[in-house]
C-alpha cells in the first residue's frame, strides 16, 4: 500500500477507517504508562502488546494503522533519562505496526505519528521555531527510515509546529497529513484561527487535514467549519471513554460510549468526513462499529464541493 494509492482512493470519495487509541489501550491492557514517555514506555517493556493492539485494530476493520511514536522523540526520552534511545524506539514502533499489518493478511496503510514536542494541551510550551524545525526533521527522518507510508502530524495546537512537520516531510520527501486539536470555538488550543491554520498547511499539499483528541460533540461542531475551509479530504478521530490524567496520560476506557460515538460519526460523514478513527479512550470495539457501518460508502464529492 502506498500513500499515492490512499490519495487516489480519497479522490473517489471513499471513506477510510483509521485505528483507535493506542496509548489509552496500552493502559487498558494492564501496562503502566506514565508521563513523560506515556505510550512509548510499552515499546521498552511490552512491545508484543503494542503489536497485538495494532493487529486487533486491523482485524476490526482499520485501513490506516498509526505507529506508536506519539512520544518517541529525543526530547521526551531525555526527560525520562533514556538519552539516545528515541531513534531505536521509533524504528521498533514502525516495525511492530508493519508486522501487525503483514501478519493479518489484510491491507492497510501505516501512518507515522508525530505529536507536539511538548504537552498537547499546553500551547504556552510550544518551543521556538528553530527547535521545532530541527527536532521534527529528525523525527520525520526516523519515521521514513521506519518505512511508514506517510507522516501524520497529530494533535497539533500550533500553526508553527504543524508547518515545521510539513516542511520536514517535504525535505525528506515523504507524504504528510495534519490533524489539529481545537477548542469549542473552532480555534487551535493556542487561540490561532483554524482558517489560517488550514490555509498555511494546504500549501504543503497534505493527504488530508483532520481533527483529533477532542470530545465527539465538539468535533461534530468544529468539523462543519473545517469542511467549509478546504476542498482537501478531511478526517476525524475523537476521544472515547475516560479522560486526561496528569500522571498516566489517560485514565478510563471501555465501550460505554461506543454507540454514541457511532451516532456522532454518522453526523461527521454528513459533514463530508472521509477518514474516521478514534483517539484516546477508544478501542477496537469502536473501530468494529465504524467499519460495520461504512463499508463501501462514498461521499457525493460534487455535492460537497458545491455546498
Amino acid at each position: 500500500m502506498t500513500a499515492k494509492q490512499l490519495e487516489n482512493l480519497l479522490k473517489t470519495g471513499q471513506i477510510i477507517i483509521m485505528n483507535g487509541g493506542t496509548g489509552s489501550e496500552i493502559t487498558a491492557r494492564g501496562i503502566r504508562t506514565t508521563l513523560p514517555l506515556w505510550s512509548a514506555k510499552a515499546l521498552l517493556t511490552h512491545p508484543e502488546v503494542v503489536k497485538q493492539i495494532h493487529r486487533d485494530y486491523v482485524d476490526s476493520g482499520a485501513q490506516i494503522i498509526v505507529t506508536n511514536t506519539f512520544r518517541t522523540t529525543e526530547r521526551t526520552f531525555k526527560k525520562a533519562n533514556f538519552k539516545n534511545k528515541a531513534k531505536a524506539a521509533t524504528l521498533l514502533a514502525c516495525k511492530l505496526a508493519r508486522e501487525a499489518v503483514r501478519e493479518s493478511g489484510k491491507q492497510a496503510w501505516v501512518g507515522g505519528s508525530i505529536a507536539p514536542l511538548e504537552d498537547c494541551y499546553r500551547p504556552d510550551l510550544v518551543p521556538p521555531v528553530k527547535e521545532l524545525k530541527k527536532e521534527h526533521l529528525e523525527n520525520v527522518r526516523n519515521l521514513k527510515k521506519g518505512e511508514v507510508d506517510f507522516v501524520l502530524a497529530e494533535t497539533m495546537i500550533s500553526i508553527d509546529e504543524a508547518a515545521s512537520v510539513c516542511q520536514a516531510a517535504q525535505k525528506v520527501k515523504i507524504p504528510v497529513a495534519v490533524s489539529f486539536c481545537c477548542n469549542s470555538k473552532g480555534q487551535l488550543l493556542g487561540g490561532e484561527d483554524l482558517q489560517k491554520a488550514v490555509s498555511v498547511i494546504a500549501t504543503y499539499g497534505p493527504l488530508f487535514i483532520s481533527l483529533n483528541c477532542m470530545p465527539p460533540r465538539i468535533i461534530t461542531k468544529v468539523v462543519k467549519k473545517l469542511r467549509k475551509l478546504t476542498d482537501l479530504p478531511i478526517g476525524v478521530y475523537a476521544q472515547g471513554d475516560g479522560g486526561v490524567d496528569d500522571v498516566q496520560g489517560w485514565t478510563g476506557g471501555g465501550v460505554k460510549a461506543a454507540d454514541s460515538y457511532l451516532k456522532e460519526a454518522q453526523k461527521w460523514i454528513k459533514s463530508g468526513v472521509q477518514i474516521i478513527g478514534g483517539c484516546c479512550g477508544t478501542n477496537p470495539e469502536y473501530i468494529k462499529n465504524l467499519s460495520a457501518f461504512v463499508p463501501g460508502m462514498r461521499l457525493n464529492l460534487t455535492f460537497l464541493l458545491l455546498s
